[in-house]
């Protein structure tokens, strides 16, 4: 008798535990599995016989019971961030991956070698977006830009809670690059065939690379405020995002845009991205977002405003590349910013995801 009341008292807490981390904004999930996978390591051997682990990322999978699409969604986190970037919000909201799984899709998270539930290692030397080695509000809070309405608790201060919720998961170890990153969710590709790419912010680096190593299995890339979102702007002092691309003709060791009616440009003879071929690709905007964005040379002035998003489609189009643009304002939803799926309406903006990755389904014949 005495076992049958701890029991009971066991599986209720674990209920109330249950309720007290649930969402459900999104609705009830039916899944089919859901679990997680390391893929893409290499390995190098030691004097010792034994053989050092590199690089491996952590892919986490969400299949409901009932799929709905031919085609699975991969979410590619941003800079400083993990995957649990799309898994909930920072007060405990249902994240984007809740909205696309509800919908009948399938859904695959990574968290990009050297971030969250991935591996770092010593070779890697590429610097992250941290302060001091410290998981840190600054950034965070900057980068937040939302309207204090559509903050979770407020004004997106260097002390707010959810800023803090988020900054949580920030990455302090070094980052092992764009190019490790892409060449692992191409991996992923193979085996999980085609699908969706959408990347966030600095997670852009790592996903305008993945139509080199694996077009046939790239359907189409949403591209969320993306570092490369103008290609031909350099990267936080790097060169241009085109660049590490490959084109025909190849681009000049030199290259340097040209100024054209306003937008950076490639000029005459311009290169071609030729993996890009059949591969629509979507680029999104807040109010917001570019503005803050601009400011830490991610993208140029002249492409933190409304009207000049234009020379981002310009630029992309002059490479081959088939490219709209979405300004969410547009469709309604003003005073967002760059982390918009933690916002207090970011089931809304799941919505307009949503629809982006129907209409690259409908489209696609791979």
């Amino acid at each position: 008798m005495h076992k049958l009341i701890a029991r009971l008292i066991a599986a209720s807490t674990l209920l109330i535990a249950a309720f007290a981390f649930a969402g459900g904004e999104a609705g009830q999930l039916v899944l089919r599995d859901i679990g997680y996978r390391f893929i893409g390591h290499t390995t190098e051997q030691n004097e010792n016989g034994s053989l050092n682990v590199l690089n491996s990322m952590f892919v986490h999978y969400v299949l409901p019971a009932n799929p709905q699409h031919r085609y699975p969604i991969v979410m590619i986190h941003g800079g400083g961030g993990q995957g649990t970037d799309w898994l909930e919000t920072p007060d405990g909201r249902d994240g984007w991956v809740d909205y696309f799984v509800a919908d009948g899709w399938d859904v695959y998270v990574i968290d990009r070698p050297s971030h969250g539930r991935s591996q770092s290692n010593p070779v890697c030397a590429e610097s992250v977006m941290t302060l001091g080695g410290f998981a840190n509000t600054e950034l965070v809070s900057l980068l937040s830009t939302a309207d204090s309405d559509l903050w979770p608790g407020g004004q997106p201060t260097m002390t707010n809670d959810a800023v803090v919720g988020w900054t949580a998961s920030s990455s302090t170890a070094p980052y092992c690059g764009d190019a490790v990153a892409a060449e692992t969710i191409s991996t992923l590709l193979d085996e999980i065939g085609p699908a969706i790419l959408i990347a966030h912010s600095a997670g852009g680096g790592s996903t305008f690379r993945v139509p080199d190593h694996n077009a046939e299995n790239v359907v189409g890339i949403i591209a969320f405020e993306p570092a490369g979102g103008n290609p031909l702007i350099p990267l936080l002092g790097g060169p241009p995002a085109i660049t590490n691309w490959q084109t025909e003709p190849a681009l000049p060791d030199d290259f340097s845009p040209v100024i054209q009616n306003g937008c950076p440009m490639q000029g005459n003879n311009p290169g071609q991205l030729v993996n890009y071929e059949g591969i629509p690709l979507v680029l999104a905007a807040t109010e917001h977002g570019l503005q803050v964005l601009s400011q830490l040379g991610v993208v140029n002035e002249t492409s933190a405003s409304r009207a000049n998003i234009d020379c981002e489609l310009a630029a992309w189009r002059q490479a081959g590349v088939d490219v709209t643009g979405v300004y969410f304002p547009d469709r309604g939803l003003s005073g967002g910013g760059h982390f918009a799926m933690a916002q207090l309406d970011s089931a809304e903006y799941a919505q307009v995801f949503i629809e982006l990755a129907e209409e690259i389904e409908a489209a696609s014949d791979k």
